[in-house]
């Protein structure tokens, strides 16, 4: 049985328990870093139209557990970070690492263009591939519908709902005609980096009218998704680079050496100026120095904190069904804990 803490935030005591209270403490602060990543800050301007975090979250939590005790865990986590963060080794992250080994290499797809993360959505040789991970997709989550709605205790539909369900879902890679028809797929751009599209899961949540299995059925759709890129997509691609790099005699061990200054390429800085102390870009928008990122995080953080004891202390565990009741009774889910995630 868990041991329970009195924890005091601020002279406040905090009546619930310790190890989901650090959670929070450490998810709030993950979430409000990563708002600043240099990747994600477009995305980030408007989280609400776009992204539902809420199972981008939750898959990273199905994946990895709370701590990486094997190396597949560990390898699931790497994964799980690289795509959210765009560190995928494209060939331009390579170039950028070792530019006097990678040179100016193309893709070794279509040999014409540079290889970075929007050209493997857009790539014309990789079209094909696309359809195929979609297809794919859609038939693997069709099975797990039904699996799920053969289990009562998981999702109870009546008959239309049910048909809306597996509508849905086979019509989740369709293009409308508000999308962007270059994509070779809808939500490519957003799913390739595990985030799940708000439009989606607002839809299903109107089907099926129950947060849990909302964030539970585009979970594991996420991650079938994100299973089939690797497995139809990049796998392949990395077969041709590992290749190409067979052929100019590049090795594991090259990778990991020192390279002169004067190799490293150079890159543009980008202009900025000096207004009343601050730096500023040349389109006005103000230039955070590291310390100020985080001071704004930990503010966030802590009003996030503040926000949550005054809502509500008391806990009750419900282990059975994998649920636990804040305060005034309201239902919140944990991240799931059924289901076997697919290695990469």
């Amino acid at each position: 049985m868990d041991l329970k803490y009195d924890v005091y935030w601020d002279g406040k005591r905090v009546d619930r328990h310790i190890r989901k209270f650090i959670d929070n403490i450490c998810e709030s602060t993950l979430e409000a870093a990563w708002s600043f990543n240099r990747a994600h800050r477009t995305t980030f301007q408007d989280t609400t139209c776009v992204i539902e975090e809420k199972v981008t979250w939750a898959l990273f939590k199905k994946n990895t557990g709370l701590n990486c005790t094997t190396s597949t865990i560990n390898d699931r986590f790497i994964k799980h970070l690289k795509l959210t963060n765009n560190l995928l080794p494209t060939l331009e992250i390579m170039k950028e690492r070792r530019y006097d080994l990678y040179g100016d290499v193309k893709c070794r797809m279509c040999l014409e263009e540079n290889e970075d993360d929007d050209h493997i959505i857009y790539c014309q040789q990789l079209r094909d591939k696309w359809l195929v991970v979609a297809n794919n997709t859609r038939y693997k989550c069709d099975q797990m519908l039904k699996d799920l709605l053969s289990q009562e205790k998981y999702l109870q539909l009546n008959q239309e709902d049910t048909q809306q369900l597996l509508l849905w879902n086979r019509k989740f890679f369709v293009h409308t005609t508000d999308s962007n028809q270059e994509l070779p797929i809808p939500h490519a751009q957003l799913m390739i980096k595990n985030f799940f599209p708000k439009e989606k899961y607002r839809e299903i949540k109107l089907i099926v009218k129950s947060e849990k299995a909302t964030l539970t059925i585009t979970t594991l759709l996420l991650e079938i998704f994100v299973n089939e890129f690797y497995r139809i997509i990049w796998q392949p691609r990395c077969n041709l680079i590992t290749e190409w790099e067979r052929i100019k005699g590049i090795k594991k061990q090259d990778l990991r050496k020192k390279i002169p200054a004067h190799q490293h390429i150079t890159y543009e800085r980008t202009p900025t100026q000096q207004i009343d102390g601050a730096t500023y870009d040349l389109k006005g928008r103000k230039i955070l120095k590291h310390s100020e990122q985080w001071s704004i995080a930990l503010g966030k953080t802590r009003q996030y904190i503040d926000q949550f004891i005054r809502e509500g202390n008391r806990v009750i565990w419900k282990e059975d069904i994998g649920e636990f009741y804040i305060g005034d009774g309201r239902a919140q889910e944990q991240s799931i804990g059924w289901g076997t995630g697919s290695e990469f």
